[in-house]
Parts: structure tokens; C-alpha cells; sequence
């Protein structure tokens, strides 16, 4: 092979299997040992075997082309201006990597995603904090398109992951709730299975319980009001809670609701959030949490791009959460 590119072919001479099993190890699928799995990937990486973007190209209809796709709402002007900001701030984060590697960013609307997801011609997809029940993910995996999850389930093996430690985002809000002399927190998650929820709700019971503080915690409804939705959990945690004097809602355009429902109580309740139009524009601003948007968006690009160029799914990636203080 010297003096030439080695080929899957190559790579499955050199490891005694057949090329379909190279090329299902090396995308993560299909039923393998995996220590066979780890095998074939080792014997690719020694012979410096990288996936021909062309042929890819010629089998998708695709050409240095990626997308992203999140679950961005605009239908409710109470809160599509937030909604915009988190998004716009991980797409052209990654739209600069993509292009700095050589691809374009194509951005995909949330809409009608059973048809486009079998007929997106691309390279590969980074799927922004996806739902776990709409099986978009394992539609897109079977497609054989390498993917890529921000802020997705840390416990799905067959993709890669970037995410943000969830359990670090709540030490940062409790411990400056402590340290500010805050003694009864609560938290305020929606209602769906997505990691902004679910992951800060069990990293906070974690908490708690290692605190040996009774947990409290408010469910705001997962639909699309969730302005409302967030004033209404605020309401219903202070009426169970009604000395609670903290409060941790991860999801801005729920904060916003929970700020108008702490501050008719007439009581100085703080409130933390994730950092971004809500938090900044608050009067005063609210101390948030950093949760690592661009950081996160530019290393799934960098992982995706990676994966698209060798056929091997890269491990996952864990951002540290970090405060920013404004009170």
C-alpha cells in the first residue's frame, strides 16, 4: 500500500473480516463484539485508513455539506425571541467550524422531521438536546449518517455526545445560593425527557440528598407556552413551599415566567438561570449559569467533522458549567 490511500478493503484484509463488518464498526453499528469493534478500529488507525469524503458524497447525494437540527419553537411570541438566541448562538458557532473546515452548515427546521430525515441529502447532522421519545436519533443512525448530539443522552452508545455535567451546572447554583445565605432551594424543570430537564432534575435530587436537604421541585408543563408554564410551577412550588427562598430554572423561557411569579410575592426570592438573553436583559440581571453554548457546539462540529473524514465515531465529550455573577 505504499504510495497509496488504503481502502476499507485493506483495512479489512489486515484485520480478517469482511468489509461490511469494517464498515459497521467503524459507524458504530451493527451487532459486533466489541472487542472486535475495538479491533478493526485500532487496524484502521495503524494503517491511517480515512473514509473517502467523495464516495460518501456519491452515496448520500451529499458533498461537504452538514446540518443542524434543534427543536426550536417559534410559534409563541412570549418567548421565540429567547428561543431564537439559544439557537442562533449554537448554529453560528458551529457554522464558523464548519466553514473553517470546509463545509457549509445547513439549518434545518424542526418541522416535518419524519420526511426530511429520510431524505436530507448531508454529511452528517449535529442534533441539538434532542427528545428521547421522537426517535429522531436512531432514524437518523439507521440512515448510516454520522451524528453528532449537543447536549444529548451521555448514555447512548452508538452516537456521539457533547454535553454540559449537569451535576456541575447545579453545584454552581447551590453553592452560590449558599454562599449568599439562601437556605431553602428549589428547582423548576419542564416536563419533557430532554437532558435540560431530566439530567438537572436527577443531578439535583443527587444533590440533595447528599446535602440532606429535602428536595423541592416544580414540573412546568413541556408544551409551548412555556412562559406560562413556568409562572404556573412557580405558583403551585410557592403555595407547597411557601418559604422557599431560591430558586434554579435551567430553561430561560421558563425563568422568565418563574421571575414575574417570585416577584409578586412581594420577597427578595433569587433566581438563577442559564445565561442568555433572559438572564442578561433581567433588571437587574440575573446571575446564571454558563452552560457552554458555543464551546459545545464548535467540539461537536469538530467530532462530527472527524467522524465524516475517518468512519470512526469519536468519543463523547463532558463541558464543567461555570457561574457568571451579577448580584
Amino acid at each position: 500500500m505504499a504510495g497509496s490511500r488504503p481502502t476499507i478493503r485493506d483495512v479489512a484484509g489486515a484485520a480478517g473480516v469482511s468489509v461490511a463488518t469494517v464498515s459497521h464498526a467503524l459507524n458504530g453499528k451493527g451487532r459486533i463484539d466489541s472487542r472486535t469493534r475495538e479491533r478493526i478500529q485500532q487496524v484502521a488507525a495503524d494503517l491511517g485508513y480515512q473514509a473517502d469524503p467523495r464516495a460518501r458524497a456519491l452515496r448520500t447525494g451529499a458533498g461537504n455539506t452538514l446540518a443542524i437540527v434543534a427543536s426550536l419553537m417559534s410559534d409563541e411570541s412570549a418567548d421565540r425571541d429567547s428561543r431564537l438566541d439559544w439557537y442562533m448562538r449554537t448554529a453560528v458557532a458551529a457554522a464558523a467550524e464548519s466553514l473553517a473546515q470546509g463545509y457549509a452548515l445547513t439549518l434545518v427546521p424542526p418541522s416535518d422531521q419524519q420526511n426530511w430525515v429520510q431524505n436530507l441529502s448531508v454529511d452528517g447532522i449535529l442534533l441539538v438536546d434532542p427528545d428521547p421519545d421522537d426517535g429522531l436519533v436512531t432514524a437518523l443512525v439507521d440512515r448510516d449518517l454520522p451524528v453528532v448530539l449537543i447536549s444529548g443522552d451521555t448514555e447512548r452508545q452508538d452516537v456521539a455526545t457533547v454535553s454540559l455535567d449537569r451535576g456541575s451546572a447545579v453545584e454552581c447554583a447551590m453553592s452560590h445560593f449558599l454562599a449568599r445565605g439562601y437556605t431553602r432551594p428549589a428547582l423548576i424543570v419542564d416536563s419533557s425527557r430532554r437532558q435540560t430537564a431530566a439530567g438537572t432534575h436527577r443531578a439535583f435530587l443527587d444533590w440533595c440528598a447528599h446535602q440532606g436537604i429535602p428536595p423541592r421541585v416544580a414540573i412546568a408543563d413541556a408544551g409551548d407556552a412555556r412562559v406560562a408554564a413556568g409562572h404556573q410551577a412557580a405558583t403551585d412550588l410557592l403555595r407547597r413551599f411557601p418559604d422557599t427562598d431560591c430558586v434554579y430554572a435551567p430553561l430561560d423561557s421558563i425563568a422568565r415566567g418563574v421571575s414575574t411569579a417570585l416577584t409578586a410575592t412581594g420577597r427578595p426570592i433569587a433566581l438563577i438561570t442559564a445565561d442568555g438573553m433572559i438572564a442578561r436583559l433581567s433588571h437587574p440581571p440575573l446571575t446564571a449559569v454558563d452552560t457552554k453554548r458555543e464551546e459545545q457546539a464548535v467540539a461537536a462540529t469538530r467530532l462530527l467533522i472527524a467522524q465524516i473524514r475517518t468512519g470512526i465515531r469519536p468519543p463523547s465529550e463532558v463541558f464543567t458549567a461555570e457561574l457568571i455573577v451579577r448580584d
